[in-house]
């Protein structure tokens, strides 16, 4: 089963730029036409958040649009930048009110996605509430015949960049001991880092994508957010054999080719 993965979009309004300068619209269209290029290669798409800017309604609408092309199915959580309100009247989510966690569950046959709310209205950083994670605990169980993929925005670790750092994950350390518990979960998905990260989680990797709209800076420790002038990007995940394979897909202007000794 393969999977992509596009994440904090921050899609703005028209004429609304993020970071001072770049126009998200562009890097979800790149990002789209790729995903429209793979069509039945890929069974689903993950959108793990922060998926407009500031949560208006006008993004969301720009969003739609774009993502109208998509052909697969789309699996949406929440990431701080969004509202859960919007996201539940656009998506096909559990009907809840507004300010609920988005928990939920998808079952796709040979694999079940558990996906998991871990922002907090109103703040960057995130939560997973001792009530989430016994609710994370369960699904993970429920289904021991297929592996089970964790999607979430905020990673359950830390990225080593202080000034993401501060807007971690609260209850990461319970998440993992929780996952360590389950041989079948085959991975942990997020964003919310603007760059691909990878960590061992409770005895399984944790994934951090790529933005289709801007990439962080590699600068570890400490230091003011500083961004770098690298291509937007999205993730290809394929599951074999209770395993997860990740590749980053940078979007940009590339050529390809096979060279005489492959042929």
């Amino acid at each position: 089963m393969r999977f992509a993965q596009i994440t904090d979009c921050h899609i703005t309004e028209p004429g609304d730029l993020v970071a001072d300068r770049v126009d998200p619209t562009d890097g979800l269209r790149r990002a789209v036409d790729r995903l429209a290029e793979l069509g039945s290669e890929i069974d689903v798409v993950l959108a793990t958040g922060d998926l407009t800017n500031d949560g208006r309604p006008g993004e969301y609408d720009v969003l739609e649009r774009l993502l109208e092309r998509i052909p697969q199915r789309i699996v949406v959580v929440p990431g701080n930048h969004d509202d859960r309100g919007e996201l539940r009247r656009r998506f096909d989510l559990p009907v809840a009110a507004d300010d609920d966690p988005i928990d939920h569950v998808v079952d796709l046959g040979d694999c079940r996605l558990v996906c998991l709310d871990t922002t907090v209205p109103g703040r960057n950083d995130g939560r997973v509430t001792i009530e989430q994670l016994t609710w994370l605990d369960t699904q993970i169980a429920e289904r021991i015949d297929v592996p089970a993929i964790v999607v979430q925005h905020h990673p359950p670790f830390a990225s080593g960049i202080e000034s993401m750092d501060q807007y971690g994950l609260d209850g990461a350390d319970i998440e993992a001991d929780i996952v360590s518990r389950h041989r079948h979960v085959a991975g942990i998905v997020g964003g919310h880092y603007h760059r691909p990260i990878a960590r061992a989680v409770g005895g399984t990797v944790a994934f951090a994508c790529p933005s289709t709209a801007v990439q962080l800076h590699a600068r570890l420790g400490d230091g003011p957010t500083t961004y770098a002038d690298d291509p937007p990007a999205f993730a290809l995940h394929e599951l074999t054999g209770g395993s997860l394979t990740s590749h980053v897909v940078q979007l940009r202007e590339t050529t390809s080719w096979v060279p005489s000794w492959a042929m």
